[in-house]
């Protein structure tokens, strides 16, 4: 826990009339917590002729076993990247947003889609809500071992090629002639196996298929010097990467404005929300950094509902990856950049609107008393609020004037 900021700014709170103008008290957490704003220049690496294939990739359907999934359909540009949905509708769905409920033949992804805001920047430290995509000092860990030895240029690039390789979101259903061969040839593979097994199914079909969107396809990696032969499935994720990061990555928001020195982006309200925020709310403890981060696992002993990836429709978090029991329930912090427009929330988006998750960090009793409990979660929500940060503990008493404002700054950053 960042004390001595936070001790800093109990002083402020009582300091001498002088010092008590807010842009002052702002100046000072400003210093206290080292914040810079979002500087463009800080993101990984990227060549910009690989971002055309990125974009034709992420918007493209032909990945999927079933050819009805793209990257774009669980990051909606209008959706600041996001789908709106609580937990995603992958193979099998149709349209976009509610719209995939409509039929009923979608597979549930049991996860909440995340933004793609500020994922190039270099210091982004962990992806995916339980971190399975994690730098560590020099070594990255993943799913699918070294990527660097596989020829991926950053941890984004690994992380955009996962769903490529999940039943749910991309691979298909077996029982789809068109997808059986694709799936069997992936599904079936482990870790490093299974990237290796993409390579070669997409090498394939890149052989069989010569004409319409595969030939544009073909093209797209001519134009980047690969061919048939040549192609890996690192080369999808560098292009991707670099396509998010072309287009996405540099999210312009009015508190980097204010901090780069522009006071007058941000309304009253906002500034005393934003001093709420790093002091007597002090969300800054995990939402760390202009990243909004700590990239680290906290527990807020979510309701898990009825959906979640391990068993008995429960989502152990962090713990499915660390294999340590004291690592269950907890979900990696998310960056906070555009939050006001990415609803819902939580790793399952059982939180409708923002008000609700802020009012569950301070107190779940509010949330709770409402919730619609699911038979099997109702009489073992015991031993998951138990898992709840003691962090969260630490938070000072405040109005519903200061969540007021708090939720106004949120809309900020």
């Amino acid at each position: 826990m960042k004390l001595l900021p936070y001790f800093l700014l109990v002083m402020l709170s009582s300091a001498p009339k002088a010092a008590t103008d807010i842009d002052f008290k702002l100046a000072k957490v400003i210093e206290a917590y080292n914040l810079r704003g979002l500087d463009c220049s800080n993101v990984q690496s990227h060549e910009p002729s690989l971002s055309e294939l990125g974009k034709f990739v992420f918007e493209s359907t032909l990945l999927s076993g079933n050819n009805d999934t793209s990257c774009s359909t669980c990051h909606i540009e209008s959706k600041a990247r996001t789908d709106g949905l609580s937990v995603s509708v992958g193979v099998g769905g149709s349209g976009e947003g509610m719209e995939r409920f409509k039929h009923g033949h979608g597979i549930l992804v049991p996860r909440n889609s995340f933004t793609l805001m500020g994922r190039g920047f270099a210091d982004y430290q962990a992806y995916f809500w339980d971190g399975k995509v994690q730098s560590q000092g020099q070594d990255w860990v993943t799913p699918v071992g070294d990527g660097k030895k596989l020829g991926y240029h950053s941890l984004l690039a690994v992380s955009a090629t996962l769903p490529l390789l999940a039943r749910d979101e991309f691979l298909g259903l077996k029982h789809d002639k068109d997808s059986k061969s694709y799936v069997s040839q992936i599904d079936s593979k482990y870790h490093g196996e299974r990237f290796h097994a993409a390579t070669y199914a997409i090498r394939e079909k890149l052989v069989s298929r010569p004409s319409g969107e595969w030939q544009k396809f073909k093209a797209l990696l001519a134009q980047n010097k690969i061919t048939e032969s040549t192609f890996q499935l690192s080369d999808l994720g560098n292009a991707i990467a670099a396509f998010i990061i072309r287009n996405e990555n540099c999210v312009s928001t009015r508190w980097s404005n204010y901090i780069k020195g522009d006071k007058s982006t941000l309304t009253s309200q906002e500034k005393e929300g934003a001093f709420l925020f790093y002091g007597k709310g002090r969300c800054a403890t995990c939402h760390s950094g202009d990243l909004f981060s700590d990239f680290s696992f906290h527990s807020l002993a979510v309701p898990q509902g009825t959906v979640g990836v391990s068993m008995l429709g429960q989502d152990l978090g962090r713990s499915e990856i660390s294999l340590n029991v004291s690592d269950r329930y907890k979900f990696k912090t998310p960056s906070l950049l555009k939050v006001s427009e990415t609803a819902p929330y939580g790793h399952n988006g059982v939180f409708q609107t923002l008000s609700e998750i802020v009012e569950f960090h301070l107190n779940p009793i509010i949330f709770l008393s409402g919730y619609q409990w699911a038979d099997n979660e109702k009489y073992n929500y015991g031993r998951l609020l138990s898992t709840r940060s003691p962090l969260l503990s630490h938070t000072g008493m405040l109005t519903k004037d200061e969540v007021d404002k708090l939720l106004q700054f949120l809309t900020a950053i």
